[in-house]
């Protein structure tokens, strides 16, 4: 027959007997004196370590209450993070970047989903990322960035001793390499597009020669735009963008970071097609539209415009099938829209300009950010030709003969 329940009292544990024979452990909780139990136990050994272990984390300020432990699992803290996570400037998040943390959070990152915090350990997150890399590279490497920032919070909150994501995991490279058009493949770009949609024209204008991004001009009213007398300015002050949550809303704000906001001044040669696109197609009011959307669109959409954009490609050669069975061939993407941007970085800064002139005429706050736009063009002759010729020396002093004039 099983003994008679027992137990074992303290003014802070107490371990007792179940009928079944298995030893139950319980404690004071120290912040709220609730009676806490940490379960059953074979032997009463066990049952008096787990309580020591408790006892050690609330001797050194380590002890968390169950409930709290239960709701640092990964995925309830992420989402915690992100609604609450501000920018150096104090900002929140924009609503496109949290519903994309979201998506890594419902995808990439499932797996850690119901862990906690403090289970995860640097061993699972590698290889994790070497999985996941083998499906996208680029997608492994924003993730790990997702997972590492929200580790950097948990640090600081005290829920983990370190940070388990090895920074060298944020930097996978990956992807397809893109490069900016020569001024020759923009010309053919340029001819293909006024024959196909003229009114796109002054598109790849503003951002081959104003760094603009596809969200930046889509946006632009005719308020936005003021003449000299010689060249035209731009006001970037907003962006659109469809809304990742929902696709049939846009989100219109202001441009990707803070930087972003700042005035573009055109090349004076540009002068007479931005009149020109102004006067064919844009309404009179201030807040008519650069470029109106078809139908009852609110802005100009991504296939509106691409689909116009890739025949351009196509006939400067700079976007070529590869393969592909039935409707869904495969291309291969040398130059993208966003590279144009580039372009127009690569020929400032050849202009003359610093780097901090060119980093605020693409809007960038980080130096690295700005030298990632700026290319190459083949200018290593020309650029050899402009250094000074070597120098010849003068001859060398002869002493006796200084002496023998003296």
């Amino acid at each position: 027959m099983p003994r008679k329940s027992g137990s074992k009292r303290s003014s802070w544990g107490q371990i007792d007997r179940r009928e079944s024979g298995r030893y139950r452990a319980r404690y004071l909780a120290p912040d709220t004196s609730e009676l806490l139990s940490l379960g059953t136990f074979d032997l009463k050994g066990d049952a008096e370590a787990a309580l020591a272990a408790v006892r050690v984390d609330i001797q050194r300020g380590k002890w968390k209450h169950p409930n709290a432990i239960q709701a640092e699992t990964f995925k309830a803290y992420a989402l915690a993070w992100i609604e609450q996570r501000l920018s150096s400037k104090g900002e929140h998040l924009r609503e496109n970047t949290k519903a994309e943390y979201r998506r890594y959070l419902d995808k990439g990152l499932a797996g850690f989903a119901d862990n906690r915090l403090s289970a995860i350990t640097a061993g699972q997150i590698r290889a994790w990322h070497l999985e996941r890399s083998n499906a996208g590279k680029t997608a492994a490497a924003r993730e790990a960035r997702l997972l590492r920032a929200v580790f950097e919070t948990a640090v600081r909150d005290g829920i983990v001793d370190s940070n388990p994501v090895d920074t060298r995991l944020t930097k996978s490279s990956a992807g397809k390499k893109h490069r900016a058009p020569t001024a020759d493949e923009l010309a053919v770009m340029l001819e293909t597009i006024t024959s196909a949609a003229p009114r796109l024209r002054l598109a790849l204008l503003l951002a081959a020669y104003g760094g603009l991004r596809l969200s930046e001009w889509r946006a632009l009213r005719r308020r936005d735009l003021e003449f000299d007398g010689e060249r035209y300015s731009v006001s970037v002050t907003r962006q659109a963008a469809r809304s990742k949550a929902n696709w049939s809303s846009w989100i219109i704000g202001p441009p990707k970071s803070a930087e972003g906001v700042r005035v573009v001044h055109l090349p004076a040669t540009l002068a007479a097609e931005v009149t020109a696109h102004l006067e064919n197609y844009v309404g009179q009011f201030p807040d008519s539209l650069l470029f109106e959307p078809a139908g009852d669109a609110e802005f100009l959409d991504d296939q509106a415009f691409n689909r116009h954009w890739n025949r351009a490609r196509e006939s400067a050669g700079t976007r070529r099938k590869v393969s592909g069975k039935g409707d869904k061939p495969r291309y291969e993407n040398d130059i993208t829209e966003h590279d144009l941007r580039a372009y127009a970085g690569t020929m400032y800064a050849q202009s003359g300009a610093t780097l901090r002139e060119t980093m605020a005429f693409l809007g960038h706050s980080t130096t690295e950010a700005a030298m990632t736009y700026q290319r190459t063009t083949g200018r290593a002759a020309e650029l050899a030709d402009r250094m000074p010729a070597p120098v010849t020396p003068a001859s060398p002093v002869n002493l006796d003969e200084v002496r023998k004039a003296k």
